[in-house]
Order: C-alpha cells, then sequence, then structure tokens
C-alpha cells in the first residue's frame, strides 16, 4: 500500500525540522505553503520603537518571525552585526517556538527574563516530546495572558511587535489593566501562488485509489487562504473531495475556522511539532489499512462517515493495530454511485428482457410487445450514450481552456518573475558598485587617518623636545614674520617690535650662547631705529580725497558761464556798497544820470554772458558729456593706481601715475577754480610725502640666528 502523504501549509523555509521528522517516520511530506512571509511594508514605526527599547516594561513578540524581523531591525538601528538586547526589559513569548527563537539569539534565561505560557520552554513537555497531559497545553495569548502580572504593568509602557492584522485580544487586555500598549508591525502575511508541480500534485492525492494524505493547518489565515485557492484552482469536484481530506490542527480556533468553511474532518493534535508529529503519526497509524465502521471519530472535530461510504471489497483487511494506537476514521470516501446507468447495466437490461420473453408463438400482439420494449431499450441506451458522450466533451473542453488559461497566468509569472529577478541582478549590481565605492573611500580615509596619526607623532616628537629648542624656534619664527612683514608694507615699527621682543625673551634666558644672536639683533634694532619716518598713510588718505572730489571738478568744455566767481561776487558787493552810497545823492538830483545807471547794468550784464579766455587745447572745449564721464573715470584709476604704488613701495609708478593724473586735470579741467586747484596741491602735498627710503633687513639677525641653531 503507498506510504501516506503529510501536507505541510506552514512558510517556505520555516517546515524543515518538521518536514524532517515526518520523512524520518516513514511519511511522504509535500510542502504547500498557504502564507507567504515578507517584511512590512513600512518599518518606520518598527525602528522608532526599537530605537527606544529600553524604556518598555515589557515587549510582546507573537511569533517567531516577529522575533526575526524584529531583532534584525534592531541590529540595524544599534549599528550592529549582532542585535543586543537590554537586559532590564522583559520579553514575552506564546509557544516554544518563539522560546527556541530568541534562544537562538542569546535571549534566554537566566540572563534574560522571558515570560512564556507554561510548557513552553525548551526542555517542556510539547517540544520535544508532547508529555502526558500534552493535548491540556495552550500556546496562544489566552495562555501567556495567565502568566503575566497586570498589576505590575498598570501605567507602563508594553510594546507588542506582530504581523499585519491577526487578534489584538492581549493588547485589549492589557489596556484593560492599565498598561500603556504600543503595537508595531515587523511583517506582513500574504497569499502566496502554488506552482504548478504543487497543485498537479494536489490533484493526484485527490485522484480516486490515491494514497491516503492529511493537511497540516497550523493557523487560520492559511485555513481561509487554502479555501480561496482551492476554489480558484480546482474544479468542484476536486474541491468537494478537498473538503473531505482528514485535516490536523493544533489549536481549537483553527479547527473551528475549517470546520466554518466546510472542511468535514478534523483531527485535534497537541501543541508543537512534537504534538504534529505525534497526530501525523496516529493518523498514519489508522490508514495503514481500511479503518473499521465501528472506529469513532474525534469528539466534537470530524463528523462520522456517511453510510454510503463503503469499502471496495478487494481491498484487504484491515492490518492488527496495537492497544496503545489510537485509529482515526478513514477520511477519503469512495465513489458510490454515478448519476447515469453504466453501459454494462444497459446491456445487461435487454438480456433479462429477452429471458424473460414469452415463448414464440404466443400470438401476434405478444410476440410485437416485446420487440418494441427491446427497440425502446436500445434507443434511450443511446441516447444516454449520446449525452454522456457531449458531456465529457464539453467537459473535457472546460478542462482544456481552464489549463490553458492557467497556462498563459503561469508564462505571465514566469515573465514577471524573470524580469524581476533582473531587476533585482541589477541592484545586486548597483549595490555592489556603491559598496565597492564606500570601500575605496573607507580605504581612502584609513590612508589619511594614517598620515594623520604620523602627523601627531611628529608633534608629539616636537612637543617633547628640549626648551632651548622650542624658544630658539619661536624666536625665529617671530624674526621671519617681522622680515616678511617689512618687506611687503615697509612697517619699520613692527619689525622693530619684534626685535626687541626677541632681545627681551633672550635676555630673560641668560644664557652665553645667546650673546652672538643679541648682538645681531641690537644691531638690526639701531638700524631700524636710523630709518626716517614716512608718512606713507598720510600721502594714501590725500589721493583718496582727491579721489573723492573728481566728480566735482568743473571742466573747461562744461563751464557754466552765468556762475560768478568769488571776486566778481566781492567785485559786485563793492559796486553795490557805491551805489547805494550814490543813492542818496541820485535822489538828492546830484548823482549820474538814469542813462549812466542803465549803461553800467547792460556792461555788466553782457560781461557775464559773454567771456573771453585763451585755452591751449582747443579739445579740452569739444568734450562731449560722455567723453567727459569717461575722463573723470580716468583720472580716478590714475590716482588709484597710484595709491596702490604708493603703498607697495613702487616709486616709479606711482609718480609715473600721479604725473599723468595732474597733466589730465590741467590739460581739460578748469584751473582756476578753486575746487581743481584745491585738488592739485593734494597731489602736490602726496607727492612730496612720498619720499623714498631704503628699509633695512633683518639678515644679520637670521644669519645669527642660523648660527646658533646648527651649534
Amino acid at each position: 500500500m503507498p506510504r501516506p502523504t503529510v501536507v505541510v501549509t506552514r512558510p517556505a523555509g520555516q517546515s524543515r525540522q518538521l518536514t524532517e521528522a515526518l520523512q524520518g517516520a516513514g511519511l511522504d511530506v509535500l510542502s504547500f505553503p498557504l502564507l507567504a512571509i515578507g517584511p512590512a511594508a513600512d518599518d518606520a514605526p518598527l525602528r522608532a520603537a526599537l530605537a527606544r527599547l529600553e524604556t518598555f516594561a515589557l515587549v510582546v513578540f507573537v511569533s517567531p518571525n516577529a522575533i526575526a524581523f524584529a531583532l534584525e531591525a534592531l541590529a540595524s538601528v544599534q549599528g550592529m552585526a549582532v542585535a543586543r538586547w537590554p537586559a532590564p526589559v522583559a520579553v514575552a513569548v506564546v509557544g516554544p517556538a518563539s522560546v527556541a527563537a530568541l534562544a537562538e539569539r542569546g535571549i534566554a534565561a537566566p540572563a534574560y527574563r522571558v515570560i512564556a505560557p507554561a510548557g513552553a520552554n525548551a526542555n517542556g513537555p510539547g517540544h520535544d516530546e508532547p508529555g502526558p497531559d500534552a493535548e491540556a497545553l495552550r500556546f496562544d495569548s489566552e495562555a501567556l495572558w495567565a502568566q503575566l502580572d497586570p498589576a505590575a504593568l498598570a501605567g507602563k509602557p508594553v510594546l507588542i511587535i506582530r504581523g499585519n492584522g491577526g487578534r489584538d485580544w492581549l493588547g485589549d487586555r492589557l489596556r484593560e489593566a492599565g498598561a500603556r500598549v504600543e503595537a508595531v508591525e515587523a511583517y506582513q502575511r500574504t497569499l502566496p501562488e502554488p506552482t504548478a508541480m504543487q497543485w498537479q500534485a494536489v490533484r493526484d492525492n485527490l485522484r480516486p485509489g490515491a494514497a491516503p494524505h492529511a493537511w497540516l493547518l497550523t493557523s487560520s489565515e492559511a485555513v481561509r487562504n487554502l479555501d480561496v485557492l482551492a476554489r480558484q484552482h480546482l474544479s468542484p469536484q476536486e474541491d468537494a473531495s478537498l473538503r473531505q481530506v482528514q485535516c490536523i490542527a493544533p489549536h481549537a480556533r483553527i479547527a473551528e475556522q475549517a470546520l466554518a468553511l466546510g472542511f468535514a474532518h478534523i483531527q485535534r493534535a497537541a501543541p508543537g511539532d512534537a504534538g504534529l508529529l505525534a497526530a501525523c503519526l496516529q493518523w498514519a497509524d489508522g490508514h495503514a489499512g481500511p479503518a473499521p465502521s465501528s472506529t469513532p471519530a474525534p469528539s466534537g472535530l470530524a463528523p462520522a462517515a456517511p453510510p454510503q461510504a463503503t469499502v471496495p471489497p478487494a481491498v484487504s483487511p484491515p492490518a492488527a493495530v496495537p492497544a496503545t494506537s489510537t485509529k482515526v476514521e478513514r477520511v477519503t470516501q469512495e465513489t458510490t454511485s454515478s448519476p447515469a446507468m453504466p453501459p454494462g447495466a444497459a446491456s445487461a437490461h435487454p438480456a433479462h428482457s429477452a429471458q424473460s420473453a414469452p415463448p414464440h408463438g404466443a400470438g401476434n400482439a405478444g410476440a410485437g410487445r416485446p420487440a418494441a420494449r427491446r427497440s425502446a431499450a436500445l434507443w434511450a441506451l443511446v441516447a444516454v450514450l449520446v449525452v454522456a458522450t457531449a458531456g465529457g466533451f464539453w467537459w473535457l473542453q472546460q478542462r482544456v481552456d481552464h489549463l490553458t488559461g492557467e497556462l498563459a497566468r503561469r508564462q505571465q509569472s514566469n515573465d514577471a518573475l524573470v524580469q524581476e529577478s533582473r531587476v533585482l541582478t541589477r541592484n545586486a549590481q548597483d549595490t555592489v558598485k556603491e559598496l565597492q565605492a564606500k570601500v575605496g573611500a573607507l580605504e581612502n580615509q584609513v590612508g589619511e587617518t594614517r598620515d594623520k596619526q604620523v602627523a601627531l607623532e611628529q608633534v608629539y616628537q616636537d612637543l617633547m623636545r628640549n626648551r632651548d629648542d622650542w624658544e630658539i624656534a619661536e624666536i625665529q619664527q617671530l624674526l621671519t614674520s617681522a622680515g616678511q612683514q617689512l618687506q611687503l608694507t615697509g612697517n619699520v615699527q613692527v619689525a622693530l617690535a619684534a626685535l626687541q621682543s626677541a632681545d627681551a625673551r633672550l635676555a630673560r634666558a641668560d644664557k652665553p650662547q645667546y650673546n652672538l644672536l643679541r648682538r645681531a639683533i641690537a644691531r638690526d634694532v639701531a638700524r631700524m631705529k636710523a630709518v626716517p619716518d614716512t608718512d606713507l598713510t598720510g600721502a594714501a588718505i590725500k589721493l583718496d580725497e582727491a579721489i573723492n572730489q573728481v566728480d566735482a571738478l568743473p571742466l573747461l568744455s562744461s563751464e557754466r558761464m552765468l556762475e560768478r566767481s568769488e571776486a566778481d561776487a566781492r567785485k559786485g558787493a563793492a559796486a553795490n556798497g557805491v551805489n547805494g552810497a550814490s543813492a542818496p545823492a541820485a535822489a538828492n538830483g546830484t548823482g549820474p544820470g538814469w542813462f549812466t545807471r542803465f549803461w553800467d547794468y547792460l556792461r555788466e550784464e553782457l560781461a557775464q554772458v559773454i567771456r573771453i579766455r585763451k585755452v591751449d587745447d582747443a579739445e579740452a572745449l569739444l568734450l562731449s558729456g560722455d567723453q567727459g564721464w569717461f575722463l573723470r573715470e580716468n583720472v580716478k584709476l590714475r590716482l588709484l593706481n597710484a595709491r596702490l604704488a604708493l603703498l607697495s613701495r613702487n616709486e616709479p609708478v606711482f609718480r609715473n601715475d600721479l604725473a599723468a593724473a595732474q597733466a589730465m586735470i590741467g590739460r581739460y579741467f578748469d584751473t582756476k577754480s578753486r575746487r581743481v586747484q584745491g585738488v592739485l596741491t593734494l597731489l602736490r602735498q602726496a607727492q612730496a610725502g612720498a619720499v623714498t627710503v631704503q628699509l633695512p633687513t633683518m639678515s644679520e639677525s637670521l644669519g645669527a640666528l642660523q648660527a646658533l641653531k646648527k651649534e
């Protein structure tokens, strides 16, 4: 007899130990996952909660999947390869698999406080072998609630890590007890899509005469997914056969869900892999041969077999079963009868009619009646065959169309998977490139760190030098900086202050080896003091004032003839005084006459309108408004260049630019204007103040310092 088959419906990759145990017990195993486990669509709430993990008084994991995804996220949050669980935070789980998952990651008693239902520890019943009271064990939220101390959790934060959906019974009880409950999703459960080979294996098991098989249903959601997938992918006959297959459930809620969805035969199992293995072996022992009709079914879960389900006579009698084993009712039912009459029965009917016909010659009416009956039976048989053939052809056509559509969907799914694998491969390549770039950057940073370490070691060695070397080095730095500033800016006072500061430090040291250096510094100090003072700053200020007044200087080409000069104003004031004095005389009739006064007024007005001047350069009178603006800008640029040359002690450039500016002002501007004369005076003063002085150097002091360092 073929070996029984057990269909394991756990998510892919999470049933290895149970599968090996079933195969070791002599059972065939078909993996048919009814749940797909993946990371949560949004893990931001999970990471935020794990970032403040130490603030929670209790963390509840609802499954091993929650443990795996949460600890992986915790390691990422902590920036470590392996997550480090804080010892003060208690952990609560609902089953032995979760206890084992925590122990694999180093979270176990006595270092950590792990709360679990009774019998869920690694050595308790229900894990390796079921104990005598294994049926009474429960691994669910209710059993975990019995192990908690609600009064101790009142007012404290509690974190529940779970998947999408699921029961919130434990969270409601904790909230009623006064705890501040926060639930986050660490993973999500989705409906998988079994492969065509898996569906073919299921259909082969559902065929009449196939080996007995049972389904392990380990969650209520898996039962609902099986119901949905069966309605989508199986024919009505196959779906009805599936509902009559033996199902094994480790919890009452799962069994109730299966019964509600039409699965007729449910067998309860003890919690844990050991309980499932024991239930499978018990079921397999019951199917070693045909189950006797008097064998009772599990109470309240699997209904008795229908009366028409009989055992074919060709099957051998049941084998003897040890007294300790419990037989279960055989689940697979044989097909009882066909809706149409079999061909054999139809053919037997005419023969029976022929045998029961009256002898030949009983009468014409009696002889024609059997012939009519045979003809009607033959026509009825033909009609039944035609209807059966048409129905079979129609069913085969529907089946072929269904298989064709399913193959097309599978092909599209495979194409999508191939495309997704290509995208994932490309992403993996990009990730590898990014990692290589990051590794290169890290290597560069390591090299820079190594260089910085060498520099720090050198600095440390420099710091460990004796005090004399440091003092000489500081004096050299002081004198070098002063000498550079002297050459660049000509600031004699800074150089003199540096020399005097160096001499004062050497005097405080009072060492004989510093005498030659102090003599050289004294000679340089004397040369610095002998340098005459030059007021370069004052000359630069005068140039700045001249630059600011260029825009207001009057040009020859734009002179306003109606404006009177100060001399003309004084002349007018004197004339007004004379006229004022003679006014009484005119009033008395003794002054000049009205014609004389009119002539004087007319002459003065004409003198203001028409003015005759001699200009050496006629081009100065032909400048337009735009040319005048450019002329002023050129004069200012010349003066700015002269100022820069003055500050950089470039006397030839300073004098050339200053002379060019003076020439442009004398050529194009009105030199009789007081403003123009004031600017020319400022330029002459700046030129006189910029006296060229030969600056001394500090070469003697620096040479003596180098000689001292060589000693």
